[in-house]
Order: C-alpha cells, then structure tokens, then sequence
C-alpha cells in the first residue's frame, strides 16, 4: 500500500472506539486522524481507544506523537489508549519511544473483544488524504518529547526547526 491508500476505519460501541489503521500512517495523510483523535479524547462519552494495527504497515513519529497525546487526553479522564497486533517493528518503536506508560500494547495477536465483529458491521472512514500542518507536527513531536525524557534529543532538532518555520 502507498500512502494514498492509507485508511484509518472507525467502529464505535458504547464507550470504546476501534480505530482499523490501514497502510503507512504517516504525516502525508494524517490530518483528519489527528482532528478525530482530539475530538475523541475531549468527549466525556469515549472512555477507550483501541487502535488495530494488524493492516498498519508503519507509522511515524507524527502519528506516533498524535496518539501518544490521545493517550494522555484518555488518562486524565481515566480512560485508556490501547494499541493492538502490532508488527514487530511498530512494537518496538513504540517501546523505544516509551510510549508503554501512556497506552497499552497488546502482543501479537491478542485483540480487545469485539474488534473483528464492530470492523465488519459498521466501520466508518475517517479521511486519511491531508498531511498534517506544521503546527501538528509540532505538537506531536513535543508530546513525544514529554512523554520519555529520552526523545529529547531525537526530536530536539524537529521542535527547533517547526518552532523557527512557525515564527515562535
């Protein structure tokens, strides 16, 4: 998959929202994901976040940022994040990151209840077309930068670079 089929799917039921993340989930298409994720993690409705990856085929450090402060927006009002079939590879960044204090990373193909079923019933989709704004960007390079004191220097350069483009 390229980046133009990206797609990220969304199922609700009650107080959960599953979230099918299909292709490269990257900064080129990840707008709406990033408006859609704050919107969620503001209503007091949605008290889970359950992410499938097992269709995602890589995610970077944007997107990464952006659901790390879902994750954090779900905390403060005691719900959660849970990121689910993870690859390899996505698992281990997400560790790296150390991202595993804010969500729950489920292992191989263990899967919160009722994911497959609310999927195939009523997945809406949410756009994936529109890369994210530099300030986005930004914001989710800094979240990940308070989340692990170690993505300081990783991200320090992205900050200062977005933080100049944006006149701040």
């Amino acid at each position: 998959m390229s980046n133009d089929n990206t797609q990220y799917l969304v199922a609700a039921l009650g107080d959960a929202v599953i979230v099918s993340v299909r292709g490269r989930a990257v900064y080129t298409t990840c707008r709406e994901f990033g408006e859609f994720l704050e919107k969620i993690g503001g209503s007091p409705d949605v008290r889970k976040l359950i992410l499938d990856m097992k269709l995602c085929e890589g995610v970077d450090s944007t997107v990464l940022g952006l659901i790390a402060g879902a994750a954090g927006d779900f905390r403060g009002k005691g719900g959660e994040v849970v990121m689910q079939r993870c690859g390899p590879r996505i698992a281990e960044v997400v560790a790296n990151l150390g991202l595993g204090s804010l969500l729950t990373l489920l292992s191989g193909d263990a899967v919160d209840a009722g994911t497959e079923k609310l999927l195939a019933e009523g997945a809406t989709s949410c756009a994936a077309a529109a890369p994210a704004t530099n300030r986005t960007i930004l914001q989710a390079h800094e979240t990940l930068m308070a989340a692990d004191p170690d993505n300081v220097p990783r991200f320090k350069q992205v900050v200062d670079f977005m933080r100049a483009d944006l006149g701040m």
